[in-house]
C-alpha cells in the first residue's frame, strides 16, 4: 500500500457511538444510515466516516471506543441529543485501503508499524479515521475503499 502525506479539510458530522468491537460498528453505521435518512439527509452522496480511540492490540475489545460518523450541512439544525463533530482540518499520512473491512487491520499495521517508525513523522493528538470512499451495499468487499488517516504534527 502506498502512503501520501496529504491535507484533510474540516467537515461538520453526525455522530453515532459505538462501544465494543470495532468489527462490529457495521451495525452502529446501519442504524445510523436509517436515523439519516429519517432526517432527510441524503446518505447515497453523504461522506461517512469512522472514528477510532483506541488501539484494539492495547484495549480489551468490549472497551473499544468509537464513532459511526456521516457528513452534515452547515446549516443542518440536528434534533435535541445528537452530536455533532467537526473532523479535524489535519495534515495526514493516508493509505488507501481496497478490499474487505475485514482486512483493515493489515493495512493498520503497515501505516503504524512500519511506515510511521520509518517515516520521521510523529502522530498530532486526533485519533485516526476512516472515509468510506464507496458504500458497502453497491460495491462487493474486494473492491471496497477505504482511506485510513493518520493526522500528523
Amino acid at each position: 500500500h502506498q502512503i501520501k502525506i496529504d491535507n484533510f479539510n474540516t467537515c461538520r458530522v453526525v455522530a453515532m457511538q459505538h462501544d465494543g468491537n470495532y468489527m462490529q460498528v457495521g451495525n452502529t453505521f446501519d442504524k445510523l444510515m436509517i436515523w439519516a435518512t429519517g432526517q432527510g439527509l441524503n446518505v447515497d452522496i453523504a461522506r461517512s466516516f469512522g472514528i477510532y480511540y483506541d488501539d484494539p492490540a492495547a484495549v480489551e475489545k468490549h472497551k473499544l471506543r468509537s464513532d459511526a460518523c456521516i457528513e452534515i450541512a452547515a446549516d443542518f439544525v440536528p434534533p435535541a441529543g445528537c452530536r455533532i463533530l467537526q473532523m479535524p482540518a489535519a495534515r495526514c499520512a493516508t493509505l488507501l485501503h481496497i478490499g474487505p473491512y475485514s482486512d483493515l487491520e493489515k493495512s493498520y499495521q503497515q501505516l503504524y508499524g512500519i511506515w510511521l517508525p520509518a517515516s520521521g513523522e510523529e502522530p498530532n493528538e486526533h485519533p485516526p479515521f476512516e472515509e468510506y470512499l464507496n458504500d458497502p451495499r453497491v460495491v462487493p468487499p474486494s473492491e471496497l475503499q477505504t482511506a485510513i488517516r493518520l493526522p500528523l504534527l
